[in-house]
C-alpha cells in the first residue's frame, strides 16, 4: 500500500540557511517576514548565504521607554535595532523571559514562540 505523505521533513530548523538582502553582522537580529526573527551565526554581504539561529533565549536591547514584564510578546523594530512592545510596523520576535522598567536596558527573549 502506497503512503502519500502530506509533509516530508526538510531540516530540523534550529538553524536555517538565509540569503542576505542587506549586510549582516554576526549577532544581528534578522527579520524573516513579519512573524519571526533569526540571530545571525555568521556575517554576510548582500546575496551571500549565512546561517540564522531560530531558537534559544537571547539577551537583546529593548526600547528604553517600554516597560516589559515577564511573558510579554515583543517585536523587533528593525529601524531602531531594538525590541519593543509595539506590534505595528515591527516583526514578532518572541516572548520576554525577564522584565524591564522604563529605563535603558536589555531583556531575555525566547525567540519565535
Amino acid at each position: 500500500m502506497a503512503v502519500n505523505k502530506k509533509a516530508i521533513e526538510y531540516q530540523v530548523g534550529k538553524v536555517i540557511e538565509f540569503t542576505c538582502t542587506a549586510e549582516v553582522i554576526v549577532g544581528d537580529v534578522v527579520p524573516i517576514g513579519t512573524l519571526m526573527v533569526g540571530i545571525a551565526v555568521n556575517s554576510g554581504l548582500v546575496g551571500e548565504k549565512i546561517t540564522l539561529e531560530m531558537e534559544k533565549v537571547w539577551t537583546i536591547k529593548a526600547k528604553e521607554a517600554d516597560v516589559i514584564s515577564l511573558g510579554t510578546p515583543v517585536y523587533w523594530d528593525d529601524s531602531n535595532n531594538e525590541l519593543t512592545i509595539t506590534a505595528i510596523d515591527n516583526t514578532y520576535a518572541g516572548v520576554s523571559l525577564s522584565s524591564k522598567t522604563a529605563t535603558a536596558g536589555t531583556i531575555n527573549v525566547k525567540i519565535n514562540v
